[in-house]
């Protein structure tokens, strides 16, 4: 794992003489995040001020964790999801708690887990104003014109037909990349089209942007919401994701990764719709929580179509990271990222082999992906590199 970012020399002369100037201006805050100036009008860190209020609530206990993270114990029903203004109306069932304690051995040597919180509680992630700063540099795509992707889709095959869920099982890597670049495997539903797009996505990453300069890999889940237009939502950086779990959260950081040839080091991702909520599951029966269907209203009644695969984003120098395992597409599925079990759910609520994909590769320059329908398995990854067309 890289160390986290230190500060950068700078030259404070020319430094002080912009914040002598930014402050004579009464509009601008000054502020140092990770070695660089960030400049932001009044406004703006206003509004910085408003989100940190909403997303760290008052809590009954902390825990820090040993990779740096701080998690806050809140009460189930005062957490930050359901101050989303499309959650105003949300109602509970008499005595709804969905705090949930499972355990399994395997995974607890894979995932790094927040200690248990008292009962009552669930652990949020404390959300600090750097995490906003680079939340808002990354748009509803990270920039899609530099994203690249490498996999496998599955499309609702006729008039009428909706997606109520995606599975499968994916191994984890730790590609090398940039700080301005990122890695990642998802399963993710999407629905609608152009600017009015609702996305639900899983999977694991590596990005130094989203995650403070850190290069381990991590699980995450992003969404867009609402009209779809508003730039999207990692993890718990804004309100909406109901946490269930008490040690099982969405942004866990990952103690192995698989090796060419070797081992693999793998987890089950489930995405299902169940009596209004989108629920996530991993290693078959780990709720860690849910995101009620309010938030998605081109997800009425279910999702149009589903992606399976690698993604990546190149750096400001055009330069795109490797992907998967970072070696070059073969047949051997330890050699390279993959996803198996490929799984859809249908209207009948149960889990369904596609029988008709389509490939989806933005760049084959560098990455590649292959379907085997008869074991149920997708082969992605590659190099990486410059030229991307």
């Amino acid at each position: 794992m890289a160390p986290f970012l230190g500060l950068n020399t700078i030259n404070f002369v020319p430094l002080l003489l912009l914040m002598i100037g930014l402050i004579h201006t009464y509009r601008h805050v000054v502020i140092l995040v990770e070695g660089r100036v960030d400049v932001l009008l009044k406004e703006e860190e206003s509004e910085l001020q408003r989100k940190l209020t909403i997303l760290n609530k008052p809590h009954i206990q902390t825990i820090y964790a040993p990779w740096g993270d701080t998690y806050d114990c809140i009460e189930f029903h005062k957490q930050p999801a359901f101050d989303n203004p499309l959650l105003k109306n949300y109602t509970f069932k008499m005595g709804e708690n969905h705090i949930v304690s499972t355990r399994s051995s395997q995974l607890e040597k894979l995932l790094n887990q927040v200690d248990e919180c008292p009962k009552g509680t669930v652990p949020i992630r404390r959300t600090t104003r750097e995490d906003l700063i680079r939340a808002k540099s990354l748009s509803s795509n990270g920039n899609p014109d530099k994203q690249y992707r490498a996999g496998i889709s599955y499309r609702a095959q006729k008039t009428g037909e909706t997606l109520y869920g995606a599975k499968g099982w994916f191994n984890f890597w730790n590609p090398s990349v940039n700080q301005d670049q990122f890695s990642s495997t998802e399963i993710a539903l999407y629905a609608g089209s152009g600017e009015e797009t609702n996305v639900l996505k899983h999977g694991w990453r590596v990005d130094p942007q989203l995650y403070g300069g850190s290069n381990l890999t991590r699980t995450f889940a992003y969404w867009t919401g609402g009209s779809g237009k508003k730039e999207g939502c990692y993890n718990t950086l804004c309100s909406g994701f109901v946490q269930v779990h008490d040690k099982y959260t969405l942004d866990m950081p990952i103690y192995k990764s698989s090796t060419v040839g070797g081992l693999q080091y793998t987890q089950v991702t489930f995405i299902s719709l169940e009596f209004g909520k989108w629920w996530l599951t991993i290693h078959e029966d780990i709720q860690i929580g849910y995101w009620p269907s309010e938030l998605f209203p081109a997800f009425a009644p279910g999702a149009g179509w589903i992606y399976w695969g690698g993604r990546v984003k190149a750096g400001k120098d055009g330069v795109s990271p490797p992907m998967g395992s970072g070696q070059q597409m073969d047949d051997h599925a330890y050699h390279n990222g993959y996803i198996e079990q490929v799984q859809y759910v249908d209207m009948t609520s149960n889990p369904q082999r596609p029988e008709t994909i389509e490939y989806t590769i933005d760049c084959f320059e560098h990455y590649n992906a292959r379907y085997y329908q008869k074991n149920d398995i997708v082969h992605f990854g590659g190099t990486g590199g410059g030229n991307c067309q």
